[in-house]
């Protein structure tokens, strides 16, 4: 049961997400504090995966996830309580009934069913369609989230049983109470991790502030004690913060020869066919000499073998009882120095490691950089919600930026968009370069993201309330500013460079953002059906748009119609078998 303090922890929280993006109501803000919290995604993203709104069909939100070695369709409905005194109320069991009909009609593609939904909706089925069929296996995941309390019991098992037939869809519940968690640990970092030594298969060294010790561990218990305490289907993606470069899945070589050996007869010999995993920790402590020794690791990062674990924890699914014979060797490093955990894992890496945004905080590009940004009355957020009592007007977002300048700068749009777990990793040197990143410069690239992210945002507003249209112009014109902004600063700086406009000069750089707009509009509106998840997560695209990969040339495909067949195969959104079992 949900306390008065559970109650004023997340009513704080949403409190201060509506101070912060100047929303009008709490409502609102308790939609982004679910997003942002249970996906780990900034409020842009959140603000993109909103449906709500008219003919919604019962769904709030819909966001695809390729992250952490998954995918992932993931459903939200929200219910939001204004007083502590309501709180005390179970989730409507009526939404269930009209969540159950959106995926039945989502999933067997039903006659009209588009027709059904609002414009938000209307592309986010073209684009689950589409990622349903581009890909490995989807699952599905129904979220419901509320200030309140769960379902009653007998709902819910209603719901699971007619969730089941589905067999790909998995039903979660945050209530209040699991809310508050959520948000009292956003900013905590503190993890104890239970490893056990085989046998006394141990070695120990120390030099100066530095301790070490190297053992072996059973696969399974490794990847027990590394699962995701609150999704059973994924490691915890905090524990490999340091290295959550995505898991290539088991069709890459290496991986499949690492799955296929954990699952054959020769799991024995896994020990001496893999490197092992490096952890790097805050302590460790054990008891020596005793057999099997539990081993508590205080607050671990997996620094190397990211992709070793990833790979084991697939074996686990397809066969655990192979996994228990396979042996795995792991070096834990203990250290209070920070900036020892990026080189350990520089050093561990055969490619330059993916580091968490919150150790390249501290990298002297960056500390430079905040004090420049609030000398000109700026405050820069090196960390994740650094100034949050800062109004968002006058914040900028490190990741965000770096995000940005990516596809603006250095005409990476597509990867900006695919790639942001790679800003703070092997692509920090080539955006943060101080001799060609200033603080006026960042601020004119900041200023022209904010002025392309209030058109979305106008965009999403619009067609919230534009409710019911199969056939929309202005949706088909401009509805793909959700999805392409990148792709637009990209058009943007190409035609600013081509006027002989500075790209850093923001008041003549805006001047060309309406044209640009024109232009990438007139070029979706010629793909018809598009999913612009996919669209605009392409290299094609931009090869599309400049008739190939020359920067000089800027004949828009729109302009030639040859260049077009290049996206065909991108654009097709294909039916899903009415017969198929499993997606």
């Amino acid at each position: 049961m949900a306390t008065l303090l559970d109650w004023g922890n997340v009513d704080a929280a949403t409190a201060q997400i509506q101070d912060s993006l100047a929303l009008s109501g709490r409502r609102e803000a308790f939609t982004f504090l679910c997003l942002s919290t249970l996906l780990r995604v900034d409020f842009d993203e959140a603000r993109g995966a909103i449906t709500d709104g008219s003919s919604d069909r019962g769904v709030d939100a819909i966001y695809l996830d390729e992250r952490f070695g998954r995918r992932v369709v993931h459903l939200f409905q929200f219910k939001y309580h204004e007083a502590f005194p309501r709180s005390n109320r179970n989730f409507p069991s009526a939404e269930i009934d009209k969540l159950l009909s959106f995926i039945s009609d989502c999933f067997s593609q039903t006659e009209g069913f588009l027709d059904s939904c609002n414009l938000l909706l209307q592309q986010k089925v073209i684009d689950i369609w589409d990622f349903v069929q581009s890909g490995g296996p989807v699952q599905v995941e129904v979220h419901l989230c509320s200030n309140g309390e769960r379902l009653v019991n007998d709902q819910r098992t209603r719901f699971e049983a007619s969730l089941a037939k589905f067999k790909f869809i998995r039903l979660y519940e945050s209530d209040l109470d699991a809310l508050s968690d959520a948000v009292s640990q956003r900013n905590l970092t503190e993890r104890d991790i239970v490893l056990r030594i085989v046998e006394e298969q141990v070695f120990e060294r120390t030099d100066g502030n530095v301790r070490a010790v190297i053992g072996t561990v059973r696969a399974d218990e490794f990847i027990e004690s590394f699962t995701d305490p609150k999704n059973a289907l994924q490691l915890d993606p905090s524990l490999f913060e340091e290295n959550v470069r995505i898991y290539l899945g088991e069709q890459n070589d290496i991986n499949r020869r690492i799955f296929d050996t954990a699952v054959s007869a020769e799991a024995g010999l896994f020990w001496y066919y893999n490197n092992g995993i490096t952890i790097v920790c805050e302590g460790f402590s054990y008891q020596p000499g005793f057999k099997n020794a539990p081993l508590l690791l205080k607050n671990p990062q997996v620094v190397n073998g990211g992709q070793t674990s990833h790979a084991l924890f697939q074996a686990s699914k397809a066969n655990f009882d192979s996994l228990q014979r396979v042996r795995l060797l792991v070096r834990i490093i203990e250290t209070k120095d920070k900036s020892l955990y990026t080189r350990v894992a520089e050093a561990t890496n055969s490619q330059t490691p993916i580091r968490s945004r919150d150790l390249r905080s501290n990298d002297p590009v960056l500390i430079r950089l905040e004090a420049s940004l609030r000398a000109l009355g700026w405050y820069f957020d090196r960390k994740r919600d650094q100034h949050r009592e800062v109004p968002e007007s006058e914040r900028i977002d490190a990741l965000k930026l770096g995000q940005f300048w990516f596809a603006y700068v250095q005409g990476e749009p597509d990867r900006a968009k695919t790639a942001s777990d790679r800003i703070f990793g092997e692509y920090f040197p080539i955006i943060f370069d101080p001799n060609e990143m200033s603080a006026e410069r960042v601020i004119a690239v900041w200023k022209l993201y904010k002025h392309l992210e209030q058109d979305r945002r106008g965009e999403i507003t619009l067609s919230r309330v534009e409710g019911l249209s199969s056939v929309n112009t202005k949706f088909t014109e401009s509805y793909w500013l959700v999805e392409g902004n990148f792709h637009l600063a990209f058009l943007v700086k190409k035609m600013a460079e081509k006027a002989g406009i500075d790209i850093f000069d923001f008041d003549k750089v805006s001047i060309v953002v309406n044209q640009a707009k024109a232009r990438l509009s007139r070029f979706v509106r010629n793909k018809p059906g598009v999913s612009f998840y996919r669209l605009f997560r392409s290299a094609s695209t931009k090869r599309g748009l400049f008739g190939g990969g020359d920067d000089n040339q800027m004949k828009l495909a729109f302009d030639d119609d040859d260049h077009d067949d290049s996206l065909e195969d991108l654009m097709t959104v294909r039916v899903i078998s009415r017969d198929d079992e499993q997606i």
